[in-house]
């Protein structure tokens, strides 16, 4: 693993500067050919398979977060905040496989970021929470208000600086009302976009019906083919992000450079747990598309090799023992995250050059995105 982390030292620098220096990062354009080996329902089959039953998951996981916030704020106490904070875990863990859904819903009405600002390169997060706290802004503590308000301030990052952050265990008490106030409408909101993600994806749903019965005369997928580039793309985006956006920023060039607060839910402890279920829900997505009973034995192979980099790089986070602000700059742990990244380099990859072109797809980037 040494190695590994030799390889991200050389490159995490570069990265950072080149990736991070915007929020969004470079689209893939894709085409798919005549021929392609693709199963004519994969929109079917993702949808069934992947994409309802983890949206069922996180509607279920943000239900349980706004009540178990609503219920600290009626009953403040250490369990009631334990109970807050768990419920948090479980929606981060359930968000990270439906975070892979970059498409279609998730991506209408600015959903994605409404849950997940990320990246915060600027610490934008930290101080626009900072400024509701301090000045107890009571539009923020109402869900319609939270709403009118930056994105920084409604999602899944700044609910955890108010269950983990400094001044959480006022909580505990009556003092901390407002703060308790104030992330219960954050969790409302979070129930009510899960909800809605959910809802668009249901069967008989003009996005549901275009995916899983393409036609000619769609305005948004006309093939299986079309389907099939819009999966690719969101798992090329996924495994970029992860690696790009979530390890390297806090991994740093060195030991001596690595800082984990610059990982997302560093301060719940929940940054590999979070990072794990986006990888995990990779394999499943890719499972669920059906490419491997179209494949030819060599296509096969490939596939396989995919599924390696994705087990491998699933395994060695959950192999990290120290907590996520200190484990990057921690020379065991810090080499698991580097060969995870590695690994997330490598399914990327081959996902691009080999296995899009065995499915029969032509992958790119927008040149209008840079390079």
């Amino acid at each position: 693993m040494a190695s590994h982390a030799t390889d991200i030292s050389k490159t995490s620098g570069r990265l950072l500067a080149s990736v991070l220096a915007a929020v969004c990062l470079p689209t893939l354009t894709a085409i798919a050919q005549d021929g392609a080996r693709i199963p004519s329902d994969i929109g079917t089959r993702v949808t069934q398979d992947y994409a309802n039953p983890h949206l069922s998951a996180f509607s279920e996981a943000t239900g349980a977060l706004q009540e178990k916030t609503e219920a600290l704020c009626s009953a403040p106490g250490e369990g009631a905040l334990d109970n807050a904070r768990a419920a948090f875990a479980e929606t981060v863990r359930t968000w990270g496989p439906v975070s892979v859904l970059r498409f279609g819903p998730l991506t209408q009405e600015n959903r994605f970021e409404h849950i997940f600002f990320w990246p915060d390169t600027r610490g934008v997060t930290l101080r626009q929470v900072q400024g509701v706290l301090a000045g107890e802004d009571e539009q923020a503590a109402k869900p319609a208000g939270l709403k009118e308000k930056s994105v920084a301030v409604q999602g899944l990052p700044a609910l955890e600086f108010v269950l983990f952050g400094s001044g959480s265990e006022t909580l505990v008490s009556g003092s901390g009302d407002f703060r308790c106030r104030y992330g219960t409408a954050i969790a409302a909101n979070l129930s009510q976009l899960a909800n809605d993600t959910a809802a668009a994806w249901a069967p008989g749903t003009p996005f549901s019906t275009a995916l899983t019965q393409p036609s000619a005369g769609s305005a948004l997928y006309r093939s299986s083919g079309e389907v099939a580039v819009e999966i690719v793309k969101a798992l090329g985006t996924s495994l970029q992000f992860a690696r790009d956006a979530e390890l390297l920023p806090a991994l740093g060039d060195s030991r001596e450079k690595a800082n984990g607060r610059r990982a997302p839910f560093w301060r719940s402890d929940l940054t590999f747990d979070f990072v794990g279920a986006q990888v995990e829900g990779m394999i499943e997505l890719l499972n669920a598309t059906g490419f491997g009973e179209e494949l030819d034995d060599n296509g096969r192979g490939i596939l396989d090799s995919v599924l390696f980099d994705l087990e491998h790089a699933r395994d060695a986070l959950a192999g990290v023992d120290a907590p996520a602000e200190t484990a990057f700059g921690t020379e065991e742990d810090r080499n698991r995250i580097a060969y995870a990244a590695v690994a997330l380099q490598g399914a990327n990859r081959t996902l691009g050059e080999q296995l899009s072109a065995a499915i029969g797809l032509t992958m790119g980037f927008n040149a209008l995105d840079g390079d």
